[in-house]
């Protein structure tokens, strides 16, 4: 699994409003360039389940390009709960159409005056003989689109003071 920390210099509480606020999550897709996004949150049993789904454009490596479209219908399925002062979150992506999927745990947690966002993912793609480089490739956009929403999500959370 990879890993990734975001340092936020707000408490966790105030995060977790943020990451799970179905504007805010509309406002950040929408800023990166992802299309037709659409929210739906349902609240049960001390879980808040938050899917999106929203059209991506990817700039796929020349040995996908004949096996995958350049662009897909994502289905983003986050399932938060408490867990004292943290906040834990199970989140798996689909990629509709497509052998590709991924899975990752996030934990919010105190860390001084402000909190820490750390989340393990994996990618997974089902595809014989270039399986290993299709889930590289899956790990490093999702890397790289995962800081770009952080670093949206740090902008605009210090722009609202």
């Amino acid at each position: 699994m990879l890993k990734l920390t975001i340092n936020y210099s707000q408490d966790v509480d105030t995060v977790y409003r943020f990451v799970t606020d179905p504007e805010q999550i509309k406002k950040r897709c929408e800023a990166s360039g992802e299309r037709n996004v659409r929210i739906q949150v349902d609240e049960s049993g001390g879980t808040k389940i938050i899917t999106s789904t929203r059209e991506i454009d990817s700039d796929l490596p020349a040995f996908a390009k004949k096996l995958f479209s350049a662009t897909n219908t994502i289905v983003e399925r986050r399932e938060w709960r408490d867990a004292g002062e943290k906040k834990t979150c199970k989140s798996h992506i689909d990629v509709v159409g497509t052998p590709g999927e991924i899975d990752s745990n996030v934990t919010i947690s105190p860390n001084g005056s402000g909190c820490t966002y750390d989340v393990e993912f994996e990618a997974t793609a089902k595809v014989p003989l270039i399986r290993k480089k299709l889930e590289a490739f899956v790990e490093k956009t999702t890397m790289a689109g995962m800081r770009d929403e952080h670093d949206y999500n740090q902008r605009t959370l210090n722009d609202a003071g």
